[in-house]
């Protein structure tokens, strides 16, 4: 069949004034090129074209974009049916380099200038196809300038489009007639890898990985190319990041020289391996093992010898997939790119730290056991890594030291590890050294006493830092997991409990100073003491004991000018508050107490005194002696503690301190109240003018503690007796209210023995009392105030059955002046008297 045009018309209507004839023209010559049978001989075809090419390519010049639109259409229906003839394609790409390659832009239109490039690549995929690229070396020049001037675009798709065309090329061309092209087309690539479209990014790392292939290795091209993709690998879309993995796994299996350059390009692989997105993941994972295999074949002898000793690791990471052999051997031949990957670990841009941190993670996957002898360098940078101000990135380092600790030789990096710690008493190294610790399988005895001595020193638990609190406790759960597969006899275990409690103990002491509540940290260190009580086989009770003393020899450095704030003062508040008051080491204790009221700072003393009011509170649960020396302890705790600050001191403090001295003494009253029988009528004399202090919080405590004063001789009790009745008028509500209900628990001794005058005078004076009081209570029976006249009532009746004919005395008294006397005579009637108590007092 032929293929015959009217060529003398249609050079005619090309050449016509009327733009629309022309493009009429191009338009009908387009549609009879695509539609003519595809049994019409291609000879026939360039035939027509031979007569034609020259107004057509003339056309791309024309000045209406219909126009030029049409001619490029037009050629390129005709190159679909053409034979790859050099004539043809060195006319064309001629034309295309005078539209498209010049320095300034000659074609306006973006879609006609993405139809030159299109062209191009019609052209490139033709004479590739049919095996004559070739003849495409004598026009490179006039290619690449297209081919750069298209990638510069403005136009995003004639980026992407020059970027597949580029593609196409270097995958036929030859690498020695293309060189000297390669370093102009990577620079051009480079400004298109910021581009805001990802499409046009990995249109561009596409091209790039494609002319790295032909870059000269020797030079600086090909470290530069690497440079400028590596950032790509933090990109925010997951398909830029699996182009870059893309481009390396292509250098790795087609460079010829990739052996030079295999620690620059492993990143571009391992960080898609430890992609967020599982696609990246599933997509380059099949094609890193390839280029795995590859390797093994070209090292067999080498690696199938590594291979019969290659033994499963027992303490591999869970849910991670053990690379191949030939993964593993590509990177253990490539790490002295370590210095520069811990190095970025400490950039100061978060994406560049949280990248580093997981190609390191990748290098330490496929070097296992290898890695060891860079343990050393490394260490330090993972360290601080894992304190970190991004949460995101400190977990990633936290992974990675669970990963040392796993794969690494244990025997090998434990001592450097220990080293660390010894220098660097810091937080980062601890949180280090704990995920490395906890994940590898090793641990001696020795080991564990060494890490539990080190976490005792001052360095570690005297720290105030709550991060690093936490670790320490931490750690000291690691030592009581793996001390159940040591070695050891009872008593070198016992000497790692009692390290590993004291640790403990000053930790939760200081969380809690630091924080007044108890705290995670200090739930933590109460299950650490469960632990050691259940491995001792004893009780909490008896654990603190035994060991607290011990823990009191660590409180230093009291002997000086030091705030509340200060750490010896915040440690013994929190020792106080966590061991109590216990007979083993209460005078150990009081010594430690005043040596901080001798030496140290006002506030120091008041917080020591306040914590130690509420340690006194459970006296009798904590000190579990025997009656007799239970109360000579605490005689010689109110003489050497409290009773120095009874006495009345000016200023601020001195009314701080006896304030709370006399808390202490009414907590010592309520926790010990057989002892405190005994031992409260020695500071009896101390109680009047405590009664009358001026500080609302002094007398509050001391009416309370009179309702403890029991035993005492009429003549001792008579002043405070008085005083306690004399608080019924005190400006405080709550005081007139205690002091109302402890005149109605004051109970006098009266002597046995001796004259009866002297009996009777102690009645006398007693009554005198008692007498004096029911008037008073019964004034504020009438009082409004709803809990104070509750608490005379409750006196009343107390007082009334003791003392039924001074009561009667006093009713008939109170009944002359009462102003609502039918209350008063309801409440003599309500109240019952036990006519046994009666008979009694008569007698």
């Amino acid at each position: 069949m032929s293929f015959e045009l009217d060529i003398q018309q249609i050079c005619t209507d090309l050449e016509s004034t009327d733009h629309r004839k022309r493009s009429r023209t191009l338009l009908t010559l387009r549609e009879q090129c695509e539609q003519a049978p595809q049994s019409v001989p291609t000879d026939a075809i360039a035939a027509e074209f031979d007569e034609l090419y020259l107004h057509l390519l003339k056309c791309y010049d024309d000045r209406y974009e219909s126009v030029r639109d049409r001619a490029v259409l037009a050629v390129s229906a005709f190159l679909n049916r053409l034979p790859p003839l050099d004539f043809h394609l060195l006319n064309v790409v001629s034309t295309l380099a005078e539209r498209m390659g010049q320095t300034e832009t000659v074609e306006p239109s973006e879609e006609i200038r993405l139809l030159y490039v299109e062209q191009l690549h019609l052209m490139l995929r033709k004479y590739a196809l049919m095996g004559n690229v070739g003849v495409f070396r004598e026009c490179y020049p006039q290619v690449v300038k297209v081919l750069i001037k298209s990638i510069k675009d403005a136009y995003a798709a004639v980026q992407r489009e020059g970027c597949a065309t580029l593609v196409q090329l270097a995958r036929v061309a030859d690498t020695v007639e293309l060189r000297p092209f390669t370093d102009s087309l990577a620079v051009a690539l480079y400004g298109m890898l910021n581009h805001r479209h990802s499409a046009a990014r990995i249109s561009a790392v596409e091209a790039i990985g494609r002319v790295s292939l032909h870059l000269d290795p020797s030079g600086e091209g090909m470290r530069r190319l690497l440079a400028e993709v590596s950032p790509l690998l933090m990109d925010s879309m997951p398909l830029v990041r699996r182009e870059c993995g893309q481009m390396g796994v292509l250098m790795l299996l087609e460079l010829p020289d990739r052996y030079s350059y295999f620690e620059r390009i492993l990143p571009l692989v391992l960080c898609c391996l430890k992609d967020d997105s599982p696609e990246v993941l599933a997509y380059i994972r099949p094609l890193w093992e390839k280029c795995g295999n590859l390797y093994y074949e070209e090292n067999e002898a080498e690696l199938s010898k590594q291979e019969i000793c290659d033994l499963p690791v027992e303490n591999y990471p869970a849910n991670v997939q053990r690379p191949t052999i030939g993964c593993r051997g590509l990177v253990q031949r490539s790490l002295r790119l370590l210095q520069l990957i811990t190095r970025e670990t400490s950039d100061w841009k978060e994406n560049v730290r949280l990248h580093s941190l997981k190609l390191l993670y990748q290098f330490i996957l496929h070097a296992e056991a290898s890695m060891t002898a860079k343990f050393f360098e490394i260490y330090p940078h993972v360290s601080h890594a894992c304190c970190d101000a991004e949460p995101v990135i400190a977990a990633e380092a936290k992974k990675v030291a669970d990963l040392l600790g796993r794969l690494l030789c244990y025997g090998a990096w434990i001592n450097h590890g220990f080293d660390g710690l010894e220098r660097n008493a810091r937080e980062s190294f601890l949180k280090c050294f704990y995920y490395m610790f906890t994940a590898s399988l090793g641990g001696t005895y020795e080991h564990l006493q060494r890490l539990a001595k080190l976490l005792r020193c001052t360095d570690y638990s005297h720290t105030l830092k709550p991060g690093f609190q936490l670790y320490i406790l931490k750690m000291l759960d690691t030592i009581l997991d793996k001390c159940s597969k040591v070695t050891a006899s009872m008593e070198e275990l016992k000497e790692l409990y009692e390290n590993v409690y004291v640790t403990a103990m000053k930790v939760m002491a200081l969380s809690y100073a630091l924080n007044s509540d108890d705290t995670e940290d200090v739930k933590r260190g109460q299950m650490i003491l469960e632990r050691l009580v259940q491995l001792e086989e004893t009780t909490l009770d008896k654990l603190h004991e035994s060991l607290f003393g011990i823990v009191l020899l660590d409180v230093d450095n009291l002997d000086a000018a030091l705030d509340e704030n200060a750490e010896p003062v915040l440690l013994l508040y929190g020792l106080i508050h966590l061991g109590q008051i216990r007979s083993t080491y209460l005078p150990q204790l009081i010594e430690k107490i005043k040596l901080v009221f001798e030496h140290c700072c006002d506030t120091a003393q008041v917080r020591i005194f306040s914590i130690l009011s509420i340690a006194a509170l459970s006296w009798s649960e904590t000190v579990s002696v025997e009656r007799e020396q239970s109360t000579q302890l605490l005689s010689n705790f109110i003489t050497e503690i409290v009773e120095p600050h009874l006495s009345w001191r000016a200023g601020a403090h001195g009314e701080a301190m006896r304030s709370m001295a006399m808390a202490t003494l009414c907590a010592v009253a309520q926790g010990a109240k057989e002892e405190a029988r005994e031992v409260l009528p020695s500071v009896a004399s101390h109680m009047p003018s405590l009664l009358e202090d001026r500080n609302v919080t002094t007398r509050h405590y001391a009416i309370k503690a009179m309702c403890y004063f029991q035993g005492m001789s009429v003549e001792a009790l008579k002043p405070l007796a008085y005083a306690t009745m004399q608080r019924m008028d005190d400006p405080s509500a709550g005081i007139r209210v205690i002091a109302a209900t402890a005149v109605g628990k004051l109970r006098p001794v009266f002597k046995s023995e001796g004259e009866d005058k002297e009996v009777e005078y102690e009645h006398e004076v007693w009554e005198t009392f008692i007498k004096r009081a029911m008037d008073i209570l019964l004034l504020y029976h009438e009082s409004p105030e709803k809990e104070m006249q509750a608490a005379a009532q409750r006196s009343l009746i107390e007082l009334a059955k003791l003392h039924p004919v001074s009561w009667e005395d006093s009713y008939q008294r109170a009944l002359g002046v009462a102003r609502r006397k039918d209350e008063l005579v309801d409440f003599y009637a309500k109240m019952k008297i036990d006519d046994a108590t009666v008979e009694t007092e008569t007698n």
